[in-house]
């Protein structure tokens, strides 16, 4: 199991008294665990702290949007749904609304330590090899590559170069194509930085 037992997190930063109760169920460190948190609109990049029964802590790129409400995924793709009790400073803390177990939390997580983190999206992108110009939707994206719908079918292992709102031209191969639908592989990855803070553009947060 990864990640050292501590004292448990404080959901309540202005509320000592309820630390004591909080004591009682073990915390783990996470190491800086890539996220994701989603609104009903939205999904955004963020890092998991600590992991309590009670909640999560995480690191934060931008102010979140107004509410209440999110759900947080990892690597997995299952969704928890949460609820914000605290934000500031670059961190926010969450409550879980209905039970976990955190050894299935920890346990699934592990198992795809290498997995990209995907964030669904529709972005309008211009596709380009050389002079030859077509268009295409990203339908989704992670720090690695991205998925396009296009309007036609490019060649396995091509060099394309894309471009989108908020995305400067980027080349990418193609990684596999099924009919118009092609996964690309990108030649210069974003940083954890770059890729949170082109979420928070294109969703209009920054």
């Amino acid at each position: 199991m990864q990640g050292e037992v501590t004292p448990p997190i404080s959901l309540h930063r202005s509320k000592p008294t309820s630390r004591i109760e909080e004591r009682r169920a073990p915390r783990y460190t996470l190491m800086m665990r890539q996220a994701k948190l989603r609104t009903a609109n939205s999904e955004f990049l963020c890092v998991m702290r600590d992991l309590s029964i009670s909640g999560i802590s995480i690191r934060t790129f931008h102010p979140l949007p107004p509410g209440k409400r999110f759900t947080v995924e990892l690597r997995d793709g299952h969704p928890y749904p949460i609820e914000k009790v605290w934000e500031g400073d670059g961190e926010a803390g969450f409550k879980f609304r209905d039970p976990v177990a955190l050894e299935e939390i920890l346990a699934e997580d592990a198992r795809f330590p290498r997995r990209p983190m995907r964030v669904a999206v529709t972005l309008p992108a211009t596709v380009m090899v050389g002079p030859d110009r077509g268009t295409a939707v990203i339908t989704n994206i992670s720090q690695q590559g991205a998925r396009i719908e296009a309007d036609r079918a490019w060649a396995h292992g091509q060099l394309l170069r894309v471009a989108a709102p908020r995305l400067a031209p980027r080349y990418a191969k193609v990684r596999w194509r099924r009919d118009k639908s092609h996964g690309l592989v990108f030649e210069e990855t974003f940083s954890l930085r770059e890729f949170a803070d082109f979420l928070a553009q294109i969703d209009g947060s920054a």
